[in-house]
């Protein structure tokens, strides 16, 4: 009897797997729905208007009158600048809009900078800057040449 039951496993496990080329299709229940009805559609026709021409297309050109022979030229037509300056009166002089006397510790002297100013500095600094910009240059021409 062990034999027999022995051999009923081992039988078991292959009849219980199915074949796996052939798999069954699941059932699917058609639906009862009747076949849906579509009205036809009434579109109308599209009204298209006439086209409307303006008047300012269908009226006749404004041809301009020819220029005289002999044009004035622009140096002819321009006023000079005597002129514009006797046609504006000379203002009248007002002390109070006369400017005041140069302040001497904000002013630079006319004689050029002094070291200690800020004319002074502000000339070294530049000089300074244009001094690096001439290095620069000559280097990148000579590191390129």
């Amino acid at each position: 009897m062990s034999d027999r039951s022995g051999d009923a496993d081992d039988a078991a496990p292959e009849a219980a797997a199915p074949d796996p080329a052939v798999v069954p299709e699941p059932a699917v229940a058609e639906p009862d729905a009747p076949e849906a009805v579509v009205p036809e559609l009434d579109v109308p026709e599209p009204t298209i208007p006439d086209a409307v021409i303006p008047e300012a297309a269908l009226a006749e050109p404004v041809i301009p009158p020819a220029p005289p022979e002999e044009a004035p030229t622009r140096a002819a037509r321009r006023i000079t600048t005597a002129e514009k300056l006797a046609a504006v009166p000379a203002p009248a002089s007002d002390p109070r809009l006369t400017a005041p006397p140069p302040d001497p510790t904000v002013v630079p002297p006319p004689e050029g900078a002094t070291p200690d100013s800020y004319r002074g500095w502000t000339i070294a600094i530049y000089s300074f800057l244009a001094l690096l910009l001439t290095g620069a240059v000559v280097t990148i021409g000579v590191l390129l040449s």
